[in-house]
């Protein structure tokens, strides 16, 4: 969820966990998770912004384009400019491939537990780690977490475990 804050860019709040593994058969008897396959590939930054290009859905529904620019700003919150592309667009745009790093690819399972929206990711690189995100309307918010996933620390403002740092190893960081 990307909100105005006074008056200037839109923000992304949002809180990020490392978790187990997810059990697979759990996750897809919930009401209504689906599953969406995301190729994102971080480009060179610009004025100081991320920037990366994602390729997000399926073959039998489609594949839908975007370019997201983004730009820590506090705890759990970013600058998040994102707009739409074409399938033209994304590959001419991978020509600025950032050099040091590699193509994220992962599965989205998008699910609601307790009124609340969380998006869990399984990473093509781990067989035994995971994350999961919830966006809220400020840091502060109260998060009611799945009881069947198991939170092994809160991640949000870890950025070793941001996905534009994941892209450099393809791999988690050392637990310490």
């Amino acid at each position: 969820m990307s909100e105005m804050k006074n008056g200037d860019m839109p923000r992304e709040i949002e809180r990020k966990y490392l978790i187990a593994y997810p059990d697979m058969v759990k996750l897809s008897l919930i009401p209504g998770c689906e599953a969406t396959q995301i190729e994102q590939i971080y480009l060179t930054d610009e004025d100081g912004m991320s920037r990366r290009v994602r390729k997000r859905g399926n073959p039998q529904r489609g594949y839908a384009y975007t370019l997201t620019k983004k730009r820590h700003v506090g705890f759990g919150e970013r600058i998040e400019l994102e707009e739409k592309i074409t399938p033209e667009q994304f590959d001419a745009l991978l020509s600025e491939a950032h050099p040091d790093k590699q193509p994220v690819r992962k599965v989205r399972y998008c699910f609601t537990f307790r009124r609340q929206v969380f998006e869990l990711d399984v990473y093509a690189f781990s067989d035994t780690l995971a994350t999961l995100e919830i966006e809220l309307p400020s840091i502060d918010s109260p998060v009611n977490l799945p009881s069947f996933v198991q939170i092994i620390r809160d991640v949000t403002d870890d950025e070793r475990f941001s996905n534009y740092a994941l892209s450099e190893q393809l791999a988690f960081p050392q637990l310490n």
